[in-house]
């Protein structure tokens, strides 16, 4: 079994690479948007409930929690920061808060914890960072119920932060539910296992991951 999807995983790669250098082939689009959606299920079709998975998973999940926290002060830092800064100025610009996108990989690049290293893996790599076959991904990061600090309202607890509702909650699915269950998986995991273009093998090994800050504006008229 695993033989035969490995095969299909090379075969649909290959394929994958080839319409991206060849862009001007009639369909490519099409071609390339059903060949991510099969190569990330076929991927996750080997992923299987391990000891080394399990290390890995909860690995990534703590630290992309830790990432979300350290940004979401930041945010918050920096929000009330600026407030004071135009303030003092006297400017008349309306500020409407701090916008935080959280990326994988140091500078996005592809991670060289990931086994499977390469030119085609770096590629693949390419294509997935791609707004054009991973439009999620590329709009709001890892994280798409974050976005950094805009007031008050924005006031959040951990929990919240993560999407967790107690400390026995778990973002799990699609998952083996009972090997996972203790992994506490936060909402920011399932959104990239679940809404984006990426198979769990592209990201469980990153342990990286590159922060956007933006002051968003509005000009008082």
């Amino acid at each position: 079994m695993n033989k035969t999807v490995k095969s299909e995983i090379n075969k649909t790669e290959s394929l994958l690479l080839t319409y991206y250098e060849n862009p001007q082939l009639i369909t490519c689009d099409e071609k390339m948007e059903a060949l991510i959606f099969n190569r990330r299920m076929l991927l996750n079709q080997l992923f299987k409930p391990t000891d080394e998975n399990y290390q890995l998973l909860k690995e990534f999940n703590e630290i992309l929690k830790e990432v979300v926290i350290k940004n979401y002060q930041q945010s918050r830092e920096l929000y009330y920061n600026t407030k004071k800064m135009l303030a003092d100025s006297g400017n008349s610009l309306l500020f409407e808060g701090v916008e935080c996108k959280i990326f994988l990989g140091k500078d996005r690049q592809y991670s060289k914890n990931n086994p499977f290293q390469g030119e085609e893996s770096e590629m693949i790599w390419e294509i997935l960072n791609d707004e054009g076959y991973n439009d999620i991904y590329c709009k709001y990061g890892c994280c798409i119920s974050f976005d950094g600090y805009h007031g008050e309202e924005d006031d959040k607890s951990e929990m919240e932060l993560i999407g967790l509702q107690d400390a026995d909650d778990c973002w799990n699915e699609g998952l083996d539910r009972e090997w996972s269950y203790d992994l506490h998986l936060h909402q920011h995991f399932h959104n990239l296992y679940d809404h984006t273009s990426f198979s769990i093998f592209d990201f469980i090994y990153v342990r990286d991951f590159y922060t956007e800050f933006e002051l968003k504006f509005n000009q008082n008229t």
